[in-house]
């Protein structure tokens, strides 16, 4: 069934939609930003680096993305078993297929294409930066003081920046696995594609507005901006990933469809 899902995804034209979205986030701020007219002497005392150039950090198209991070995360994929349970087609995968193994697989690849289209223009723009600037060592006084003191673990930005890029990836794979997954869990009783799809941004512009109005971080923030955290980034990918991975388990299980 795995090969079977990932055919199926690599035929769905919104997920090829989304891969050249992705391009387009990550390459901008790449031909923006290129160094132009420099010799190799003009890095030796030029503090700018692919890690002070990434996306994450600077530049209008960050906005962009973050504001549309939901909508990669779930357009991918997370309308499957809706599409599945309208068509028919879930019940000739059933004649074949345990229902639970379905359900486990189905989530699973959910999970897996929503975090990696979510993510991916970080990890091509991070690519395009290395290809226009050399990566010099961090160094919060010679013009890098993007992570300070309130940041998100500035220590480890300025002792290991490649770590802190894999960390900062890997937090916003969860995080866009989380969103393709509840809008998946959303499926199970809600059988509109369209709402669907629309679930995980309008719950996190939700979160966001609910937050700024008690004074709060947004979610948006939290995850996407360059901030201060501790408990909270850990407890909501679990209660994220894994109440919605029981909801749609649950609920998957008793739907009726044979």
């Amino acid at each position: 069934m795995l090969k079977m899902e990932l055919n199926r995804i690599r035929n769905r034209p919104i997920f090829w939609i989304l891969i050249l979205a992705g391009l387009i986030y990550a390459l901008i701020p790449v031909v923006n930003t290129w160094p132009k007219g420099v010799s190799d002497d003009f890095y030796v005392f030029y503090p700018r680096s692919a890690f002070v150039s990434w996306m994450y950090f600077i530049g209008d198209t960050y906005m962009v993305y973050s504001l549309t991070f939901p909508l990669l995360a779930s357009l991918a994929y997370s309308d499957a078993y809706a599409e599945d349970f309208n068509t028919g087609l879930i019940k000739s995968v059933l004649t074949k297929v345990e229902k639970g193994k379905y359900l486990t697989i189905r989530y699973f690849v959910n999970f897996m294409i929503g975090g990696l289209v979510a993510v991916f223009p970080l990890i091509i723009n991070f690519i395009g930066e290395m290809a226009a600037y050399p990566l010099i060592e961090n160094n919060y006084y010679f013009g890098m003081p993007l992570v300070i003191q309130g940041s998100f673990w500035p220590e480890l930005f300025y002792n290991h920046p490649i770590l802190y890029i894999l960390l900062r990836l890997f937090i916003l794979f969860l995080f866009g696995g989380m969103l393709a997954s509840i809008g998946l869990a959303v499926s199970t009783f809600v059988k509109n594609r369209y709402i669907v799809l629309i679930v995980p941004f309008l719950l996190v512009l939700g979160i966001d507005v609910l937050s700024s109005a008690i004074g709060n971080l947004s979610l948006s923030l939290l995850f996407l901006g360059n901030v201060e955290t501790t408990w909270e980034i850990p407890v909501i990918l679990f209660v994220g990933i894994f109440g919605s991975f029981v909801w749609y388990y649950t609920v998957g299980g008793r739907n009726e469809t044979i």
